[in-house]
């Protein structure tokens, strides 16, 4: 949760009428996949859990249906040796992928090719070789071929995500595949932690947490758990964000009166501010190319996004609809950036281009915070309250049902997707 926006919300009041947001749908219709996958000197086990994760990755990014099986006309071995497309056609195929896998010891090759029947057509034959036990990154990794042949976007699937579980006056930081695999505690008892931020390299994290009742920055290194603190002055040290080459951190700081956003030299240690308004700055989110950051500021009257160019600190505001709109979140393509639009006391996860045009509202009901996206812009994260339970749930971009990726049973918030 971004404390800022709760300051935010005492200073601004709404009415309490309904809100009535128009939640957008793309009315995209995911491919129709059928997937197969054989092996040589692989286990049944092995296969069938390759095959599962795979499945499981490609319907999970609602871009593609897996048809059953038994619909098939051909087998796997006829594929290989020559695909008859029109067998296809016959029951929808999109998108034909067929997987061959050799293993030797720890070493695999798996031989992909990717098929769009209906324009008969081989889209991607590759070979990707892999050395481990596990077979769950070496599945990830197909996927993301079997995605980017038929979409031509990468995929995602062999990503992580990082969220903050509450429990009392404590919290963890919580780490965990894209799928929810391999569950870890990273970092353990932090008091009130928030707004954790990956480093470039997924290696550290920018987070905001308390010394008593005072607010501080530290990073977090995963491998050691080593903790450091980089910003720890008068007043609020809030909202960190690493810049896409981590040379720097742009964060929230009060220390000056009011606050402002100031900029975090990780090779100096030095700090230099960036606003310079009476006004409340908060919640930077910088453009994958590095050269702008956009900012939540009421300096309009109300709390709105704002974008910065970093080279002469040109601002504009870029959003126009609403009375309240906060928590930006730069996508990684730099086309879009998402953020928190509150009308008549309802939240909504909103998108708009980066000049604040085409506004999307994906999802409403319940106190929505936190957005963060897929490396591939294609998904977002976002954390929820509804009837005083707060989870971390992930929804398509362009709109459709959001789904839980926490567990049940704790409070979640603060999500956080690696780059």
């Amino acid at each position: 949760m971004r404390l800022i926006g709760v300051f935010f919300l005492m200073l601004f009041s709404l009415s309490a009428q309904a809100a009535e947001f128009e939640i957008f749908q793309s009315g995209y219709q995911p491919l129709k996949l059928a997937w197969l996958v054989d092996g040589q000197g692989v286990d049944a086990a092995s296969i069938k859990s390759i095959h599962n994760i795979v499945r499981n990755d490609l319907q999970s990014s609602r871009s593609f249906v897996v048809l059953n099986p038994f619909s098939y006309l051909a087998d796997i071995k006829q594929v290989r040796k020559d695909p008859d497309y029109a067998d296809w056609r016959i029951i929808g195929t999109d998108i034909l992928a067929v997987v061959h896998l050799k293993k030797q010891g720890k070493h695999w090759n798996a031989y992909i090719e990717v098929h769009d029947p209906f324009r008969n057509k081989l889209l991607s034959k590759t070979t990707l070789s892999y050395t481990s036990k596990s077979v769950r990154p070496l599945a990830h990794y197909i996927a993301n071929r079997i995605y980017r042949a038929a979409t031509g976007i990468p995929g995602y699937f062999d990503s992580h995500i990082l969220y903050v579980s509450k429990h009392g006056r404590r919290a963890d930081l919580i780490y965990q595949d894209q799928d929810g695999a391999n569950r870890q505690t990273v970092g353990k008892n932090f008091r009130l932690l928030l707004s954790p931020d990956l480093s470039p390299d997924n290696t550290l994290v920018a987070l905001n947490t308390y010394v008593g009742n005072h607010p501080r920055l530290e990073t977090f290194d995963l491998t050691t758990g080593k903790r450091r603190v980089f910003g720890d002055f008068q007043g609020l040290n809030s909202t960190p964000a690493w810049s896409p080459d981590g040379r720097f951190i742009a964060a929230t700081l009060s220390f000056t009166g009011n606050p402002e956003i100031h900029l975090f030299d990780t090779k100096t240690r030095k700090w230099r501010q960036l606003t310079h308004h009476k006004g409340i700055d908060t919640s930077p989110s910088w453009s994958p190319d590095g050269k702008y950051i956009a900012f939540t500021s009421d300096r309009s009257g109300s709390p709105q996004i704002f974008t910065m160019r970093i080279s002469d600190r040109h601002i504009e505001r870029i959003s126009s609809t609403g009375p309240y709109n906060t928590s930006p979140a730069w996508s990684p393509t730099g086309e879009r950036i998402a953020f928190i639009a509150l009308q008549n006391w309802q939240y909504a996860l909103t998108t708009m281009r980066a000049d604040g045009s085409d506004v999307r509202y994906l999802v409403t009901g319940g106190e929505v915070d936190s957005p963060a996206w897929s490396p591939n812009a294609q998904m977002l994260l976002f954390s929820r309250t509804i009837k005083g339970v707060r989870r971390v749930y992930r929804v398509p971009s362009w709109g459709g049902k959001a789904e839980v990726v926490s567990k049940g049973d704790e409070d979640a918030s603060d999500p956080v997707w690696s780059r």
